[in-house]
């Protein structure tokens, strides 16, 4: 009977280990990297702001061009001019206009150039654009970070989800065990109605909890297509159900802020900000400043027999160029846009700030998260075991009466609880030590290579005997907690 009653109450963990292929983070981060519609906007958009460094550099380079005409005059002179041209010794010359139809070509070449010598607007918008450069550059290594992220949190939300079915499943084929014994005592005589209830009660509810965590992992799964744009049947997972517990590398929260403080990319891309903001207020100053040109031109031109003979004349100028700005576009206008330049600046400086004081206390969370993450992870193994051995006390007090039905089932469900947490712990921690990596902004698809390395295409089973955990210590087992009786 003893035994009988122990089979009852199986810890039954089901597995999920499949012979189909099962796909490992890293191929996922590939798929997400080309697939990912915000990470491309992202890395267009960069692309797209860059460009501004040569657009605007043109206004600081010399500007060449070229003009050539040829026409064909049909002129038809019915008077005739008489025009009287003084003489620098006073006397006059008498130039008379020729009568008839003139038709001839006309001819004109010109070639000028021009070379910007003091442009302060034009040079700190070209700066103001190589800041911007900047920014755009760490913004998006700060988006192919954020997609690290999001994609190790979705894949991990995928083994969660699976993991609080496996325990879903296990506990309602626990529970069911335990209400057909139940009913076999009830119709022996050996329990009353009550326990039969109580019994079915937790059975119901463990259908309910099994068919929430199966839309679980299917909502999950589709939040990873959402950011792959891929849907995946099988992922890889933890290597023996358990994570390596590393701690941060220094074990120093401020040595990680002031990594953060220099590295961190959304940091770095707001500074650049400012400085673009700042140079752009500069240029809007200096657009009341004259500006200062070289130029030269060289024109040509020829005609045929006109009414006044033939033109063929060459001329050729060089010089300086000297542009003061006087009235442009109303009644301060220049000092208006300096103006909004300036208060563009100042918001910068304050986003700026803004986002310092986000980093710095990111990181030194993200620190604590995984310090604090260890420390749950390796108290939910003492809280399984206790759990283990507080039901397995149960179930012997149930057995000589002084413990009822429902005390064994509320410890039942206790232990699978503590399974649940520590699975959900465990996920927690990898996914601290990748966000305090992003807060640093040394967050690379080299950490994803390291953690794929915990993975395997096989979910190892739970097995009757002992939970292992990388060789940092382990879960003792009992027959409550496998798949056989006690031995």
């Amino acid at each position: 009977m003893k035994k009988t009653m122990r089979l009852g109450f199986i810890f039954g963990l089901l597995s999920v280990s499949s012979l189909t292929f099962a796909t490992d983070l890293m191929q996922v981060y590939q798929d997400a990297f080309n697939n990912n519609p915000t990470f491309l906007a992202a890395k267009s958009t960069a692309l797209s702001t860059i460009q501004n460094v040569p657009i605007t550099r043109a206004g600081l380079l010399p500007q060449a061009n070229f003009v050539a005409t040829d026409g064909f005059n049909n002129f038809d002179n019915n008077s005739k001019s008489i025009n009287t041209i003084p003489l620098p010794n006073g006397n006059t010359f008498t130039l008379e206009g020729q009568e008839g139809n003139f038709r001839y070509n006309q001819q004109s070449y010109t070639l000028s150039a021009s070379q910007p010598i003091f442009d302060f607007a034009n040079l700190f918008t070209y700066t103001s654009a190589k800041s911007s450069a900047k920014a755009a550059s760490a913004t998006f290594n700060a988006a192919l970070q954020s997609l690290i992220v999001t994609t190790a949190q979705a894949y991990f939300a995928v083994l969660q989800a699976e993991d609080s079915l496996t325990y879903a499943q296990a506990e309602k084929q626990a529970y069911n065990e335990s209400l057909t014994q139940a009913q076999q005592k009830f119709e022996v005589g050996l329990i009353a109605i009550t326990d039969v209830e109580q019994a079915r009660a937790q059975y119901d509810g463990a259908v309910a909890a099994e068919l929430a965590a199966e839309n679980g992992v299917l909502n999950a799964k589709e939040n990873l297509r959402s950011v792959t744009g891929i849907y995946y049947d099988h992922l890889a997972s933890l290597r023996n159900n358990a994570a390596p517990l590393l701690r941060p590398d220094p074990v120093n929260m401020d040595k990680w802020v002031q990594i953060a403080d220099k590295q961190n990319w959304t940091l770095i891309a707001a500074r650049e900000t400012a400085d673009a903001a700042h140079k752009t207020e500069q240029a809007a100053q200096a657009g009341h400043l004259p500006v200062l040109s070289g130029v030269a031109n060289y024109t040509v031109n020829t005609t045929g027999t006109s009414p006044s003979g033939q033109v063929n004349t060459r001329d050729a100028y060089a010089g300086v160029q000297l542009t003061v700005p006087i009235f442009e576009n109303g009644v301060g206008f220049v000092s208006a846009t300096a103006k909004q330049a300036a208060y563009n600046y100042q918001t910068a400086i304050q986003q700026r700030n803004s986002t310092y004081l986000s980093t710095v206390t990111t990181a030194r969370q993200s620190f604590n998260n995984v310090m604090s993450f260890i420390s749950q992870v390796e108290a939910d193994k003492q809280t399984i075991k206790s759990s283990q051995v507080a039901l397995e006390s149960i179930i012997d007090g149930y057995e000589v009466g002084t413990e009822t039905m429902l005390d064994v089932l509320n410890q039942q469900q206790i232990l699978y609880n503590a399974w649940n947490t520590y699975s959900v712990d465990q996920y927690s921690y990898i996914n601290s030590t990748i966000a305090l990596k992003q807060a640093a902004g040394t967050l690379s698809p080299v950490d994803l290579q390291r953690i794929n390395t915990w993975l395997t295409e096989q979910r190892a089973p739970f097995t009757n005997n002992v939970y292992t955990t990388n060789n940092e210590g382990s879960i003792p087992r009992t027959s409550l907690a496998g798949t056989g009786g006690k031995h």
